[in-house]
């Protein structure tokens, strides 16, 4: 449908005189003109009048009533047939109320008495603006309530008026949702239509807006139609005055469908979130530009002990609880990650794998995140879901199977071996002792078997140590290395053991003490073994700065930087067919259970064993 543009009554006025006087177009044209906004054209017959203005339309046509003795207005008045018709005024000597009555009844806008005076014209003047606005006016009108059928007709939304509870007007659009033809419709109180249950709710509302006291309102009901269907509809409505009575205008739209998305997508949510909280792992989502949290679930504050909201408000504060050095290394994966998302480069998964320690801590745990970007249907990234996983169990876990296979090893080498060198002795020597009737061979065989207790009671030492400490109590690192020296000092002759102030701790005392004495027999063995017998060893003990640890340490020959790394490996030896090699191993063993960190320090004149507390930060610590 068209109905061309909306005229407005700005704007010059194009007025065409028709009269086939030439004195009085000589009269009238000049003093029109002198209006303001009025543009005169003259003509002297109405077939003239007629095609001047089918090629280019006037505002306002006055004419006379007869020309030569013949009516021209009969003629005239066709251009109401035109669109938009131009106001047609009578502009002649009113000498019969006949004319008038005709005039009018024919359907022209004004009738002026045309008497040749400064007066009349500037009457006609004015008849002439006055017909040309409301022309215009009414052009507008007409225009605007066709324009108003059209998009009544063409709403995608419901539209009705109510008066007095009843609906006096819906579009087709709004008839179609109720289910009834228009004509079944209007006429009928609105409460018709609504289930009995929500019929008060538009009930109070409508009583609110005849009473003024609301001006528009939303809600939401039910209706149904002749086949009982529900639909819920969502109805807006405002208050206004129509002829001088309140009626209530507004809008209804069909949201059946959305409020049963909504309710699906709660329920969806409400499961997800279920699902998600009640996983062993943190899950986060973030922004996708920066590392911003719109969600995480309650397992940060469990496993990391800081309150997840610190987190809303500062995300990157977590990394003030990762290991100091892992925190720079982590903080640059994750910018590189939302570097990649910046320049369209994203890879389907980041994974990151670190330790932390939990807020008031000092439990050092491992961590591993994994973050993949969301996509949308365009493939750009819409959110971050990151995973975060407490590792510190399974990898304990893989610790102590790499532990006991080692100890599995160590066992394996020292039955095929160890054990199976000093057996061989005493058998032979035993024979020898036997068929030869000499008891000399017998001191080989006694040394032999006390070579085998050693190894035996060395590895059971290995194995019990392997394990986690489980009964720590305080200790005195002082009353420990006294104890072990008295164990391994009896025999041991120019040796002076200086045990200097040492802190007391949580630890385990028999395996602590079992420490101090390995630590003692590795320092006579070698140690003693490579000085002139009349030098003295000694060998000191004593407290690192700040208390974080404790050093033995010896002024013998020290340890060559080339066996460094491998002395504290199960069955390393420096004494071939004399050693084990267990001394050391058994000696990190028990510095592992208690979460200690072992290392070789140098020792100047000697060497130097040094046992850390606290490993976190210290450059050189050794795992």
């Amino acid at each position: 449908m068209s109905i061309g543009p909306v005229v407005h009554a700005e704007g010059p006025v194009r007025v065409l005189l028709v009269d086939d006087d030439p004195e009085t177009v000589a009269d009238t044209v000049p003093a029109l003109e002198a209006c303001d906004r009025l543009e005169i054209s003259a003509v002297d017959d109405p077939a003239a009048a007629l095609e001047a203005h089918a090629e280019s339309p006037f505002d306002c046509i006055v004419t006379e009533f007869e020309f030569d003795g013949t009516a021209g207005l009969d003629t005239l008045l066709h251009v109401r047939e035109s669109p938009n018709p131009p106001p047609v005024i009578l502009f002649t000597r009113l000498d019969s109320e006949d004319v008038v009555r005709e005039a009018f009844a024919a359907g022209v806008a004004d009738v002026v008495d045309k008497r040749p005076t400064d007066v009349q014209l500037a009457v006609l003047a004015h008849r002439i603006s006055n017909a040309v606005v409301a022309a215009r006016q009414s052009t507008e009108l007409s225009e605007l309530y066709a324009w108003l059928q059209v998009i009544a007709e063409q709403s995608l939304v419901g539209l009705y008026v109510i008066r007095d509870g009843r609906i006096e007007f819906v579009n087709e659009y709004l008839s179609n949702l109720l289910g009834y033809d228009i004509d079944e419709i209007v006429g009928r109180p609105i409460t018709d239509f609504i289930v009995e249950e929500d019929r008060a709710i538009v009930d109070e509302s409508l009583k609110s807006r005849e009473h003024g006291s609301v001006e528009s309102m939303s809600y939401t009901v039910r209706v149904s139609n002749h086949a009982d269907e529900l639909t819920t509809l969502e109805i807006t409505g405002q208050r206004t005055t129509v002829d001088g009575e309140p009626v209530v205008v507004g809008t209804a739209m069909d949201v059946t469908a959305r409020l049963e998305s909504e309710r699906l997508l709660r329920r969806s949510e409400r499961l997800t979130r279920q699902i998600i909280s009640s996983l062993p792992d943190m899950v986060f989502i973030s922004e996708p530009t920066e590392l911003d949290i719109v969600y995480i679930n309650d397992q940060f504050e469990n496993v990391w002990g800081r309150d997840v909201s610190l987190l809303y408000e500062d995300p990157r504060s977590f990394l003030d609880l990762v290991h100091v050095d892992d925190r720079d290394q982590l903080r640059r994966a994750i910018d590189e990650m939302f570097t990649d998302i910046r320049d369209g480069v994203v890879d389907e998964q980041y994974e990151y794998e670190f330790r932390f320690i939990p807020e008031e801590s000092e439990t050092i745990r491992w961590a591993n995140a994994r973050a993949v970007p969301l996509l949308d249907e365009n493939g750009d990234v819409t959110n971050i879901l990151g995973v975060m996983s407490d590792l510190t169990e399974r990898i304990s876990h893989e610790r102590e199977l790499a532990q006991q296979n080692a100890r599995l090893d160590a066992f394996a080498r020292v039955l095929s071996h160890d054990i199976r060198g000093p057996l061989a002795v005493a058998q032979g020597r035993l024979e020898l002792a036997r068929e030869l009737g000499d008891d000399g061979h017998l001191d080989h065989v006694e040394r032999a078997h006390r070579r085998i207790t050693d190894v035996v009671e060395d590895v059971l030492s290995l194995a019990r140590d392997g394990r986690s400490v489980l009964d720590a109590e305080e200790v005195s690192l002082a009353d420990a290395a006294a104890t072990a020296w008295e164990m391994c000092s009896s025999n041991a002759g120019n040796v002076r053991c200086e045990i200097g102030e040492l802190p007391v701790v949580e630890a385990d005392e028999n395996r602590t003490t079992r420490l101090f004495e390995n630590l003692f027999r590795n320092a006579l063995q070698h140690a003693r073994s490579s000085q002139d017998d009349d030098s003295e060893l000694v060998i000191r003990v004593g407290a690192l700065p700040s208390h974080r640890g404790f050093f033995i340490e010896d002024n013998g020959p020290g340890i060559p930087g080339s066996i460094r790394d491998r002395i504290f490996d199960s069955g390393f030896s420096t004494k071939d067919g004399d050693g084990n090699g267990l001394g050391l191993g058994i000696v990190r063993q028990i510095v592992d259970s208690h979460g200690w960190v072992i290392r070789v320090a140098d020792g100047g004149s000697g060497a130097r064993f040094e046992v850390l507390f606290d490993p976190v930060g210290e450059a050189g610590a050794s795992d």
